[in-house]
């Protein structure tokens, strides 16, 4: 009897033991969306909107096919795009190294968001860097992807906005804000809209 009580409690230490290291995983939740393909071919599909870190929507996207069961791992290398709900992502060259970044506003001026962790934790939190071009502009440095920084971001955009000074005016200077560029950008891209 006492061999099998130190059977049991020498089993039970092991698989409590073994289960250290293992972290839940979710189910994973699809919602109807889309990749492009590096050959420009548009797939619908779902898309798994709840990867094990937000970062994870940077770096690569899980995809379901029509009629299949199962997702797919996409990188940067098999995929320009995706998108799903009101979100869509594109394919950036960010210090040397492909990634997927957040198109916030479509237009004239475009306005992207990156996030990444410092840490490398999952429970750190998420940074968020932004980025602006100018598809249309004359100045081909203007048609490259633009850091914008929280602290001289009206600086830098100063020379998106020149053909109008009015909605750049209306940036406050000292308060960087998200949605106050966002509005500012569909501001610009208004005038510019094919009628």
């Amino acid at each position: 009897m006492k061999n099998l009580i130190l059977l049991y409690l020498s089993l039970a230490t092991f698989f409590a033991a073994a289960q250290v290291n293992k972290v839940a995983r979710m189910e994973p939740i699809l919602t109807n969306g889309y990749y492009v393909t590096l050959r420009g071919d548009t797939i619908k599909g779902k898309i798994q909107v709840n990867p094990p870190s937000t970062e994870d929507f940077y770096r690569q996207f899980y995809f379901q096919a029509p009629r299949t069961k199962k997702t797919k791992l996409f990188t940067v290398q098999r995929a320009k795009a995706y998108g799903y709900d009101d979100k869509n992502f594109v394919t950036a060259d960010l210090n040397g190294k492909k990634l997927f970044i957040e198109r916030l506003v479509t237009g004239r001026l475009r306005f992207y968001e990156f996030k990444y962790s410092e840490k490398a934790d999952l429970n750190s939190n998420l940074e968020s860097v932004y980025f602006i071009k100018d598809t249309e502009a004359e100045d081909a440095s203007l048609k490259k992807l633009k850091k914008l920084t929280p602290k001289f971001y009206k600086k830098t955009l100063k020379p998106f906005m020149k053909d109008q000074p009015a909605v750049w005016s209306e940036l406050d200077k000292y308060n960087f804000s998200e949605q106050n560029i966002i509005s500012a950008v569909n501001q610009f891209n208004m005038y510019y809209e094919q009628k």
